[in-house]
């Protein structure tokens, strides 16, 4: 009925993972472009397929990845860019919430046919989109999962090793059943950049200062930029920042999390689109 009406010139998909795919399809077939909550999708072939319709149509397609617009994010990866952080050495992020707790029983959310691998579908994704925007692409993972409050299949604790292509080494922590803590820390040769997704400080190893941005009085700061940045590219047919493929990305690697959580193994994660381009501003 919405896309029948004729008068749009974009759709905001803020529906379930497993939607995603058909609505969008269906928005680029009528001519509109798309900005879908993430995650893009709950597999990488429905997030390809997404990708190649919107560029069949000429259409823009974005992400929701609201985290790396945030003024705090954007400093760190000022920091890191400049060469102040040295080379970086290992990546520590925690993402958790109680959510899980609060979901009724009958949520999508919680049935892993429509959410595979809650929490890190839901909630840990964020961390991965962060470090692919401050560090660079995770190339291998090992995970386990258990459940711990939940029940029928449903886990909600993801517990994660990673390296990435240069071979930094990194851990992950996402669940749905302790209290709310975003929290990230990466350490180089020379400091260490420790916070939340609103408020960083970097420790210089030196015996410096530290500096601290804090951008958390306005917590919805980073969702209108991203807004912003979802016009523009619509309006100026440029590709934005949090692309389909930048939010494909994201998806391999809780794909290649789900991987290794059934072979007990380390699993290699595909690097989709070998030249992103680089937004660091």
């Amino acid at each position: 009925a919405l896309l029948s009406r004729g008068d749009l010139d974009a759709v905001s998909l803020c529906s379930p993972n497993a939607v995603h795919r058909a609505q969008a399809e269906a928005a680029f077939a009528a001519g509109l472009d798309v900005f879908v909550e993430k995650p893009i999708a709950n597999t990488v072939a429905d997030g390809r397929a997404m990708v190649e319709a919107a560029e069949a149509s000429g259409r823009t397609l974005m992400v929701g990845h609201n985290m790396r617009f945030g003024a705090a994010m954007r400093w760190g990866h000022g920091v890191i860019a400049s060469g102040r952080l040295g080379r970086v050495v290992s990546v520590e992020v925690h993402f958790a919430s109680d959510t899980g707790l609060r979901l009724p029983e009958a949520s999508w959310r919680l049935r892993p046919e429509e959410c595979p691998l809650l929490p890190m579908m839901q909630l840990g994704i964020h961390g991965v989109d962060l470090i692919h925007y401050l560090v660079g692409p995770i190339r291998s993972v090992f995970a386990r999962a258990r459940a711990v409050t939940t029940t029928g299949g449903v886990v909600d604790n993801v517990v994660a090793a990673f390296e990435m292509a240069d071979g930094v080494l990194g851990t992950m922590v996402s669940n749905y059943c302790t209290p709310v803590d975003f929290s990230l820390r990466i350490d180089g040769t020379e400091g260490a950049l420790v916070g939340t997704p609103a408020r960083l400080t970097f420790a210089p190893r030196a015996g410096g200062e530290p500096e601290t941005h804090d951008a958390s009085a306005d917590g919805y700061a980073s969702y209108t930029a991203q807004m912003q940045a979802f016009a523009e590219a619509a309006r100026g047919r440029t590709a934005p920042e949090t692309d389909g493929w930048a939010g494909t990305q994201a998806l391999a690697v809780v794909e290649a999390m789900t991987d290794s959580i059934a072979r007990t193994a380390s699993v290699e994660v595909p690097l989709l689109r070998p030249h992103a381009p680089d937004h660091a501003s």
